[in-house]
């Protein structure tokens, strides 16, 4: 399996070319197939590129969704760290991929119930998100809607509710009604209004 994972990035040629081959195994949940192929790549990159290049990042992220999607969240805490190390000492910390790296990481810690570092994690990625691209940008809102949920899920119901409404402000300002992130935060927000049922909310990982 190994060779034919090697043969694969070969054929494809650029890290671009291997993301998107990693992130059609994501998207159809082919969890397994994404770990192998990423890891292959990964020892690849790092020799060819570096430890610590941007390559080698890319494919980290990469790795991360497919430790996650496999239920291996010390795994996926552990290679989303080093993509966001990587990220800031070649980008440095204001920089909208550290915020990204940062969201996807707090992503780990909230699956975990690990809130409070959650909402560290978010608080800088979204300070960081809205100087680089704005505060109207939709990976502000992913962000936005992540915090909402820690916020949720900590029994603080006023902030997260400003939170999603802002997070679905955003959205519906390019997306139509009943696009799935669109509904995420709606339905998050009916959480809210829900007299016994403010216990859960859904992150939604955006990319």
């Amino acid at each position: 399996m190994v060779w034919l994972s090697l043969a694969l990035i070969f054929s494809l040629g650029t890290p671009a070319a291997v993301d998107r081959e990693a992130s059609s195994y994501l998207q159809q949940g082919r969890f397994q197939d994404a770990d192998k192929l990423c890891r292959t790549a990964l020892a690849a990159f790092e020799t060819a590129y570096g430890p610590d290049s941007l390559e080698t990042a890319l494919m980290l992220k990469d790795l991360t969704l497919a430790y996650r999607g496999e239920g291996f969240l010390k795994k996926a805490e552990k290679s989303a760290q080093r993509s966001v190390t990587i990220l800031q000492q070649r980008l440095g910390p204001d920089d909208a991929n550290v915020a990204l790296a940062l969201d996807q990481l707090a992503e780990i810690n909230f699956n975990q119930h690990r809130y409070t570092e959650a909402r560290r994690l978010l608080r800088l990625a979204l300070s960081t998100a809205e100087r680089a691209l704005g505060p109207d940008h939709p990976h502000v809102a992913t962000i936005l809607n992540d915090l909402a949920a820690v916020y949720h899920v900590e029994h603080h119901y006023a902030e997260a509710e400003s939170l999603y409404r802002r997070a679905l402000a955003i959205r519906e300002k390019t997306l139509p009604p009943d696009h799935p992130y669109v509904t995420v935060i709606r339905q998050n927000l009916a959480e809210l209004d829900r007299p016994h049922g403010r216990k859960s909310a859904a992150v939604l990982a955006l990319r």
